[in-house]
């Protein structure tokens, strides 16, 4: 899988910042998956020291965790809620509804994805600032990269 530059949501000095993801479009996909299962979305916090936003949508069956990538257009989705500074596990494939996100031009990242191990990742196009953030924290996996709270 080849990287765009903004993966892992460093720049360095002089670099051109990353492109920011559009929260609207995030929020109006979560709001209509919601509407779609007859649930609703919790808290949408920002990202804040982190390289994701995140948002809860709950049905009466079930209750998934959206995790939004802040620079690029990727969604991935986990079965626990992130808590902040610690490791994402629990990645789930995404759930049937989750083509209200893709219909708005968000890749949907499944598992397999998620797990792909770092020696399969192209980075050819990240940002040196990027590619010493890589060598400092040894992401194992893409998720590791994607979704983190290096500072």
């Amino acid at each position: 899988m080849r990287l765009d530059r903004g993966a892992t949501g460093f720049c360095g000095p002089g670099d051109k910042p990353a492109n920011e993801t559009n929260l609207t479009l995030f929020r109006s996909a979560c709001w209509e998956a919601a509407r779609r299962i007859g649930g609703r979305v919790g808290e949408l916090p920002s990202a804040g020291a982190s390289s994701f936003h995140s948002a809860t949508i709950t049905s009466r069956a079930e209750e998934y965790f959206v995790l939004c990538h802040a620079h690029l257009l990727v969604v991935a989705f986990t079965e626990v809620p992130s808590v902040p500074g610690q490791p994402l596990s629990r990645f789930v494939n995404p759930p049937p509804w989750a083509d209200t996100y893709e219909a708005v031009g968000f890749r949907c990242l499944q598992v397999e994805d998620l797990s792909l191990p770092m020696s399969k990742v192209d980075v050819a196009e990240l940002a040196e600032a990027e590619l010493t953030q890589i060598r400092y924290w040894r992401p194992q996996a893409l998720s590791d990269l994607l979704f983190n709270w290096w500072d």
